[in-house]
Formats: structure tokens, C-alpha cells, sequence
């Protein structure tokens, strides 16, 4: 049976009765269980983390035995991931599994049931051959999800809808023509400027407070008031601005979705912005959604296909696009190379971003990029050296960007420092871990974000090597206070 790539993988029952597997789980050798599954049962690092809610960094960490495994959260957390059955996992330490049914993970059903044909999980999945289409298809994910309709909030997400995505983009023109003269409401350029409006004002929820604050109004608004003007009348102009503004807003409602780690309908609003606005004959807001894409398939573990992606979005806009652009598309393929382990292939990428940010001509950029300024590039590289192991160099750009940072975008404030507080945690520095990340806290306090609990389960798994440490200890009591940290427990 083909293994998928999310959830649980499919490992021989024979793998667990091995005598070698039995010993490391007697044992509690758990880089020796992972070694075993790599050559056993031919997962690769990236499959065994997805698996686990481990990063990779850490899995290759845990094998070269550069850390281990303690505390009976991880472990349980392992078995579970894996699958394991209840010999092995009474041989770790652990009790027998619930003898009730185990119940679907939140990413979706099972990935070997194929939906059926109109199914609403498959709304927006596919890149629309028409504009028309592209209105049906996004009006009907905006209907199921206002709706909250389970079977799209829980839809698997799909790695090649991506691949799909983007290789229809890359090869697509604009639509010759975009008018509507039938029936349905005149559209005006009045019209265009309230929907970019309102989407700003969405935009500004979702940075201070997270996606889940914005996501829910935001789809409403869509389909309500976005989804009525593309079904009206307007003029070929008016509709290419029509169609871009709504592309925007769709990418916002696709970043909401994803800090929500609603990852099926994320993917689909990025695949139906994308398709938009080609439409709009927006290039540089396409590869845009592009490298959204990317950036979703990094946090993922799915990271071939996000440094293809970041490439994507490079290769697409070339001819138009402006140093900003390039250097954020360069910095996300850089992001996914650190995952991957490939330190030259992320030092060549981090150069390239580093060069074409220092091209930049104040007032050249779309309005959309201009988030990324300098302690957005410093956070780009304290993440790619975090995952590249290297804290010394993580530190410092990440000392850079929270030096620099305006407080405009609290949660990507709240990112930078939490791995700032992993790149002291793995530099053997534990206290001034602790106290850079409960600054992290006391910054994101208005945050609800599903990303921001992420990166806490990842600081959370550092710490447990310094378990009795006192500064520990006293950070943990301080930290329960706050709804963030009991989320990531």
C-alpha cells in the first residue's frame, strides 16, 4: 500500500517485532527507532517528523545523538504518530491503546478514500480553466465554508494541487476577456476600491490578532458582497481590477485558513487566488501566491515541492518583478533548503536574497510586498539558520530583526523571537531561552494563532533536555499563565 504523506505512515506489522526494533524501544533509543525506520521501513526524516509532529531538524538531531527523547509527552506522541501496536508500545513504557476506535485527525479523512465527484472537499482544489469557472469554483468554497461545512474544513490537502497549480500559471495567459454584459448589478471602479478596502481592514485583524479573528468575517464578506460583483456587469478594465482586488482578498482568506491550520481549505484559496489572478494579467501577484504556497508547504514538511514553488514564483515574474519580490522568493527557497538539511543550496539562496535586497528603489514595489522590509529579511535567515543548526548565526540575525522590528506585525514579531529563544535553547543557554521566549509570550497575548502554538511545541520539545534546570522551572510556572503555552502543551 502506497504510504500517504500526512498522518500516520503505513509500517509493516513485521517492523515491530524485530529484534533490533525491540531493543531500541526497550531502551527508549528512540534515534535508533528512527534509524530502523529509515532503513526498515523506508521513511525519510521528513516523513517520520510530519508523522510525529517533529520538525526535521530535530529528527536528524535525535539520530546523530544530538538529543534525546524524555519526557512521556514525546513518546506518547511518537507511538501515536507511528501507529504503534501494544506490545511495542508497552516495551516503550507506555500503556495499550484505547481499545475505542481512534477518531479522524483534524487535517482530514483518511487519504486513501477518494471523495466523490462533486464533492465539497474538492471545492477550489483544481485551477479553473475559464474566469467563469474560477467565479463558480470560488463561489462554492466560499458558500461551503461560511457554511462551515465539515467536509471542506476537514479536506486532506494536496501536495500535487500545487505542482498543478503552478505549472498552469507558468504556462497560462491572461484572458483575452473578462466583460460581463448580461444581467447581474453594474461594477464600477468605486466598487473594486471598497473590496480592496475592506480587505485591508480584515488585514489589519489578522496581523494583530491572528487568523482566527479574521477568517470567519472575511469569508463572509466573500460571499456576500465579492461573489455578487463577479457575477455582475462590467467592462473588460474594470473587470481585470475587479478580479485582482478579489484575488488579494482571497489570498488573505487562504493566510487566515492556514494560521487557523485549516490546510485543505488554505490550499484551495491559494489555488483559486492564483488562478485570479492570472485573469488580472497580475503577475507579480500571482507568483506571490506562489510563494504563499511555498511558505505553506515549508511549515508542512513538504519541502521539494516549496523550493520548486519559491522557483516557481522567481522563474514567473522575472521579467517584472521588483528586488523586493525576488528577494522574498528567494528567501523562501532558501527556507526550504534549511529544512532539507542543504547547507550550500541555502547559503547560495540566502546571498541571492541578501543581493537583491540591497537593489531596492524606495516606491517600486506593490503595495502588497511591502511587509517585507528589513527585520522580515533578518527573520528569513535566524529561521534558515535555526533549521540549519547553526544558533550562533540564527542569533544574530534574529537579534537584528527583533531590534528592528515596528510592532506593525505582532505575530511575526512573536515568530522571530520564539526562534531566537530555540537558537539559544540549542546553544546550551537555557535561562536566557526561557526569558526571550516568555518576552515572546507577553507579545503575542492578543495572538490566536495555530502557527504561534507550533513554534511553542517546538520550543517546548527543546526544553525538555534541561528538565530540573531552575530557570526552567520557574519560566514553566510563568508561562501556564498564558493561553498560548497551555494550548501547545
Amino acid at each position: 500500500m502506497r504510504d500517504s504523506a500526512f498522518g500516520q505512515p503505513a509500517i509493516p506489522p513485521e517492523f515491530w517485532v524485530r529484534p533490533d526494533v525491540r531493543s531500541a524501544l526497550a531502551s527508549r533509543d528512540m534515534g535508533a527507532l528512527f534509524s530502523l525506520l529509515r532503513q526498515r521501513a523506508g521513511l525519510t526524516q521528513m516523513r517520520i517528523g510530519t508523522a510525529v509532529e517533529i520538525a526535521q531538524g530535530r529528527i536528524s538531531d535525535i539520530i546523530l545523538g544530538k538529543y534525546h527523547v524524555r519526557t512521556t509527552a514525546v513518546f506518547t506522541r511518537i507511538a501515536d504518530g507511528l501507529d504503534m501496536p501494544d506490545h511495542p508500545r508497552i516495551l516503550l513504557g507506555l500503556a495499550p491503546r484505547p481499545a475505542r476506535p481512534r477518531t479522524a485527525v483534524s487535517s482530514g479523512p483518511p487519504r486513501n478514500a477518494a471523495a466523490p465527484a462533486g464533492s465539497v472537499a474538492l471545492a477550489g482544489l483544481h485551477y479553473p480553466a475559464t474566469p467563469g469557472q474560477a467565479v463558480i469554483a470560488l463561489t462554492r468554497l466560499w458558500r461551503a465554508d461560511a457554511d462551515q461545512a465539515q467536509e471542506l474544513l476537514t479536506a486532506p490537502l494536496d501536495a500535487a494541487a500545487w505542482n498543478a497549480a503552478a505549472l498552469a500559471w507558468l504556462v497560462g495567459q491572461p484572458d483575452p476577456v473578462l466583460a460581463r454584459p448580461g444581467p447581474g448589478q453594474a461594477v464600477g471602479r468605486a466598487d473594486v476600491a471598497r473590496v480592496r478596502e475592506s480587505a485591508k481592514l480584515f488585514a489589519q485583524l489578522d496581523n494583530r490578532f491572528g487568523g482566527a479573528c479574521a477568517r470567519r468575517p472575511l469569508v463572509g464578506y466573500l460571499r456576500d458582497d465579492a461573489a455578487e460583483l463577479l457575477a455582475g456587469r462590467y467592462t473588460d478594465d474594470v473587470g481585470r481590477e475587479l478580479f485582482d482586488a478579489v484575488a488579494e482578498a482571497t489570498l488573505l482568506a487562504a493566510w487566515a485558513s492556514y494560521d487557523c491550520a485549516l490546510h485543505g481549505p488554505a490550499q484551495r484559496y491559494f489555488v483559486q487566488a492564483l488562478r485570479l489572478a492570472e485573469s488580472a494579467a497580475d503577475r507579480r501577484l500571482a507568483s506571490s501566491v506562489l510563494s504563499a504556497m511555498s511558505h505553506q508547504a515549508t511549515f508542512l514538511g513538504h519541502l521539494t515541492e516549496a523550493a520548486n514553488l519559491a522557483r516557481a514564483a522567481h522563474a514567473g515574474v522575472a521579467a517584472v518583478a521588483t528586488p523586493v519580490l525576488t528577494a522574498q522568493f528567494q528567501a523562501m527557497e532558501a527556507r526550504a533548503l534549511a529544512g532539507l538539511g542543504d547547507n550550500r543550496g541555502c547559503e547560495l539562496a540566502l546571498a541571492a536574497t541578501e543581493r537583491s535586497f540591497g537593489q531596492v528603489t524606495p516606491g517600486q514595489d506593490p503595495e502588497f510586498i511591502t511587509y517585507f522590509n528589513e527585520a522580515e529579511l533578518a527573520a528569513e535567515f535566524a529561521h534558515c539558520y535555526r533549521d540549519l543548526g547553526q544558533p550562533a548565526r540564527a542569533i544574530e540575525h534574529a537579534t537584528r530583526a527583533t531590534a528592528s522590528a515596528d510592532g506593525q506585525y505582532p505575530r511575526s514579531d512573536f515568530f522571530v523571537t520564539m526562534v531566537l529563544a530555540d537558537a539559544y535553547a540549542d546553544q546550551d543557554d537555557p535561562e536566557q531561552a526561557c526569558e526571550t521566549a516568555l518576552g515572546a509570550l507577553h507579545q503575542g497575548g492578543a495572538l490566536t494563532s495555530a502557527r504561534c502554538i507550533a513554534y511553542l511545541r517546538e520550543f517546548r520539545e527543546r526544553l525538555d533536555r534541561f528538565d530540573g534546570n531552575p530557570a526552567v522551572r520557574d519560566f514553566q510556572d510563568q508561562a501556564s499563565e498564558f493561553t498560548l503555552w497551555t494550548k501547545a502543551a
